[in-house]
């Protein structure tokens, strides 16, 4: 299986009423996808940390956001969001937050609800390096 994002964001830009769908490329079946342009909550789910690379959005942890495109990446290889997983392929998604933020984030730290976050709010102020008591700025 090899089905070019481009094609499959362009299908899943139909007007679904699920916030999951399954959809057929090239006589290809892929599942467990998020139709674009809309809402979800998203979870950060790598290194919780201002040291993090990705501090910017650790700190939108828990907070909604609208899904925009595809990131670019290489073609969907695997039919479901556990095969994609399993193989450490999973789906990369641009998403824009209320603030204007736009990034890239993995398919499964997209969900329906609050009620299926697992881990911690992140802090509303930086944390604080140990050894010379002022916030981590990097």
């Amino acid at each position: 299986m090899n089905v070019p994002l481009q094609k499959l964001e362009e299908v899943l830009r139909a007007d679904f009423d699920k916030s999951m769908v399954e959809v057929e490329v090239d006589g290809v079946t892929v599942k467990d996808l998020r139709p674009m342009d809309k809402r979800y909550w998203f979870e950060y789910h790598c290194n919780e940390s201002d040291d993090s690379s990705d501090a910017i959005v650790w700190r939108h942890s828990h907070q909604q956001c609208t899904l925009i495109s595809f990131a670019k990446a290489d073609p969907c290889f695997f039919g479901t969001i556990i095969e994609r997983g399993e193989a450490g392929h999973c789906l990369i998604y641009r998403v824009r937050f209320d603030d204007g933020l736009e990034y890239d984030v993995f398919e499964d730290e997209l969900v329906d609800s609050p009620d299926e976050f697992y881990r911690p709010d992140p802090p509303t102020e930086p944390t604080f390096c140990c050894h010379n008591g002022k916030p981590n700025t990097r």
